[in-house]
């Protein structure tokens, strides 16, 4: 019954809303993504849910980091533990945080150091080109962690000679400076991207007056070789080195953080190396490719390094696209070795380990284009892993141009999440002691969508999503034998469903409308997941002006209220709290005085509103920021 009401409620604000609001990442049906299948496709022939976030969709926000524009995003839930610079999450469709698979130029970037969450927290936006986000399970396209959905960062690459920068100041402090350049001809290019964020921050605290700063600098190299018509070499790399402070849980007195002198001091490196072979035409195109992801984290108490733990995973594989008539069919091989280090001091134990894992798989994907006006995917992936039982994991979808206004897909795809090392393994002296004997958790998925364009500048999307939940792992079981929290499979099924509705008008070439919204109902035994909220949204109004040299863009995102957990001191039980109902209200202005010389500002948090995204930890209030924008070159 539930159900009926959420989509009803989408369908009547389809009615009233769709002539002054619209999905701000509505995908052109022209447009090739390379995310849904393990070869590029046209959206109009993708049976899922995707949206991408484009270098224009960045600009017009100006937003610094992913997140920001994430949280725009229909199905996403953002949780900020406080300011700029502390932990991030990001759950899809009621998915765990673990559970959305991040790429970056293909390469995996979720961190085995960290619980396989991707540090979401050090992720800015100067180098980037482009954000393809598919939601839904991609198991059997990229494997593991990709039960929720897939964010695949794609960094800036061009084969002019030009170069850019820029520089922002604003509010707490907050300096924010990025050059990026090209070089290049007709058989080659490189580029490179280098940018630093500042800022004093604020106090994460609910009471005290410490300020927790942040810093970020990030580093990027992309390069393109083309011999021949026939030969294709590409090289990545990106570096990211980071230190953020936040304010540690005071257990004793009050059970919510307090200022305290702690920091975190983080590190990453991706690399990828692909060759291709073989020309556009061809019916048969050869990949080699090799990727590589590195990362460090070290926790400092006063300023000494208390404790660590970093990761390194290595990646080779081959595939071969095969064109099959009008189909296309790829079949890949790939081989993942995994490492995982923790050092801290002994004290009634020994968190100090190494721990080593490798999964062998082979994909096989399946484009089916031979029915007009329909386009079918099936995909299937077996994964050999040293430590678990081998898994197989599979996809069915289907896109039908009913007409030329409307389409209908539909989907259904299995997923896996192998258990964590610090599940297993971790040791986090006085609070945490890994279990060993876990297994993969494993779901099930279904997914029906609607596209209908009502004139020929506003069209409506409805999508309604479920997925089940097995052995899913819960990481805050009490062990009466150690009296300290551990890692245990569950014997219930957990349940995420619920609705996707957006739209979008452009009014005139000067007005652009667009809003989207997500209803989300996900349990556990009949529980409400924490940190999900049931009801969030977002409408954005675009304007440009003075033929198009200026522009105002006004984001409203609203996020539902929620429930999160907190452990008052020892010997209270923990309790369920709820989180309540926000707007965050951003507003940004730009005017390109030159062709050269572009200058912006904004204010973030408009409305000055209080809220909280995980229980004790305080956000942002109003701020400002400006800054001018220069580039030279083609």
């Amino acid at each position: 019954m539930k159900y009926a009401t959420a989509l009803l409620a989408a369908f009547a604000a389809s009615v009233f809303v769709v002539p002054s609001f619209a999905n701000s990442n509505a995908v052109p049906d022209d447009q090739i993504i390379v995310t849904g299948s393990r070869t590029p496709i046209s959206a109009v022939d993708f049976g899922g849910a995707v949206s991408v976030i484009t270098r224009d969709d960045i600009e017009r926000r100006q937003s610094r980091y992913v997140t920001d524009l994430l949280r725009s995003i229909p199905g996403f839930a953002v949780s900020h533990s406080g300011v700029a610079g502390s932990q991030t999450q990001v759950r899809v469709r009621g998915s765990e945080a673990n559970h959305v698979l991040v790429l970056i130029d293909g390469v995996r970037a979720n961190d085995p150091a960290t619980g396989d969450e991707f540090r979401w927290e050090y992720l800015s936006t100067s180098n980037i080109d482009r954000i393809e986000i598919v939601r839904g399970p991609q198991s059997a396209l990229w494997g593991s962690d990709a039960v929720g959905g897939v964010v695949h960062i794609i960094t800036r690459s061009t084969s002019t000679s030009s170069v850019d920068g820029y520089l922002e100041a604003g509010s707490e402090n907050s300096l924010n400076g990025a050059v990026n350049g090209s070089l290049g001809g007709d058989r080659w290019s490189a580029g490179f991207g280098v940018e630093q964020l500042t800022t004093d921050g604020s106090n994460i605290s609910r009471t005290g007056s410490e300020d927790d700063d942040a810093e970020v600098t990030t580093g990027s190299l992309n390069v393109r070789f083309d011999p021949s018509e026939a030969v294709s070499v590409r090289f990545g790399a990106r570096s990211v080195d980071a230190y953020s402070q936040f304010d540690a849980v005071d257990f004793v007195n009050t059970g919510l953080p307090a200022d305290s002198d702690v920091a975190t001091d983080f590190t990453q490196q991706t690399m990828n190396l692909g060759l291709k072979f073989g020309t556009a035409d061809s019916r048969l195109q050869h990949s080699l490719y090799a990727r590589y992801f590195d990362s460090s984290n070290y926790n400092l108490l006063d300023g000494t390094k208390d404790s660590s733990t970093a990761s390194e995973r290595r990646t080779l594989g081959y595939q071969a696209d095969i064109a099959v008539g009008d189909n296309m069919l790829a079949l890949a091989l790939e081989q993942e070795d995994t490492q995982f280090e923790q050092r801290g001091a002994v004290n009634f134990g020994d968190p100090n380990q190494d721990q080593e894992m490798d999964v062998t798989s082979v994909i096989a994907d399946f484009q089916g284009r031979s029915v007009e006006s329909i386009t079918w995917l099936l995909s299937a992936r077996y994964d050999d892993n040293s430590d678990f039982d081998d898994i197989v994991t599979g996809r069915a979808s289907i896109a039908w141009d009913v007409s030329a206004d409307t389409r209908l897909n539909a989907s259904i795809g299995t997923g896996q999440n192998a258990p964590t090392f610090i599940e297993r393994y971790g040791y986090f002296p006085g609070q945490f002691t890994g279990n060993p004997d876990l297994k993969p958790e494993r779901s099930v998925s279904y997914e029906v969508g609607l596209k209908q364009r009502i004139a020929p500048s506003a069209s409506i999307q409805i999508a309604v999503f479920r997925q089940t939940v097995e052995d899913e792992i819960d990481g805050f079981v009490f062990d009466p034998e150690t009296f300290l929290f551990t890692a245990e499979n569950l014997d219930t099924t957990s349940e995420r469903s619920g609705v996707e509705f957006g739209a979008w008008w452009t009014v005139s070439e000067s007005l652009d409308l667009s809003m989207n919204y997500t209803y989300t109902d996900a349990t556990e035994n009949g529980a409400t997941e924490l940190r999900r909220p049931r009801h969030a949204g977002n409408a954005t109004i675009d304007y440009n002006f003075l033929e198009a040299r200026a522009r105002l863009t006004l984001v409203a995102d609203y996020g539902g209220s929620r429930q999160d957990i907190f452990f008052p001191p020892w010997p209270q039980p923990s309790e369920i709290v709820t989180l309540d109902s926000y707007w965050l209200v951003d507003l940004t202005a730009q005017y390109r005085a030159t062709d050269s010389v572009r200058l912006f500002a904004r204010i973030s948090n408009l409305l000055d509103t209080e809220y909280e995204q995980v229980y004790g930890y305080s956000t942002p209030g109003r701020a400002y920021y400006g800054g001018v924008e220069v580039g030279f070159g083609d």
